[in-house]
């Protein structure tokens, strides 16, 4: 949602459709790609923890290399994104009980779609309040890096591999 006015704000209008196209394009191969390889991806922590350090280099690449750059930075982070979301709604019915998977996967949807609002909320406020059109992006920022700590915390704690 930022990215059009961030590119504008940076001077870079003529690279808004082209980076949006590539967000939406990178998403395509990471899930024609999970088609194949899914089964060997269950309860596996290093997919998340990838998923939320390739999304902060992408955030940072867009934030510090606005330009052509930025292009392939969204490819990328389209990509990275789509395989973290494909992943996550198989770990309820792979670590709960079968009675408690329709309540989780419920919370895990909650959360997941709520916490996009408020980081979009968050968001907007840190570019309002400041004036900063890059501070937009630290929400998400701290979205890539918690869903990189929870996948090493599950792997820790043994829930993941």
């Amino acid at each position: 949602a930022f990215l059009p006015i961030f590119l504008a704000s940076r001077g870079h209008s003529e690279l808004i459709s082209h980076a949006l196209l590539a967000l939406n394009l990178g998403q395509l191969p990471a899930s024609l790609l999970l088609l194949v390889v899914a089964g060997r991806l269950e309860r596996r922590a290093w997919p998340y923890i990838a998923s939320g350090a390739v999304s902060l280099a992408c955030i940072a690449g867009i934030v510090f290399m606005p330009g052509p750059a930025t292009i392939a930075w969204a490819a990328l982070l389209g990509f990275s994104i789509a395989a973290g979301l494909i992943l996550a709604p198989t770990l309820p019915p792979l670590l709960c009980r079968a009675e408690d998977v329709a309540r989780t996967s419920a919370g895990t949807f909650t959360l997941s779609y709520g916490g996009a609002v408020v980081m979009a909320l968050a968001s907007g406020a840190a570019w309002d309040l400041t004036g900063m059109p890059a501070l937009a992006f630290v929400p998400l920022a701290i979205g890539a890096m918690a869903l990189a700590i929870v996948a090493a915390t599950m792997l820790r704690i043994g829930e993941l591999r």
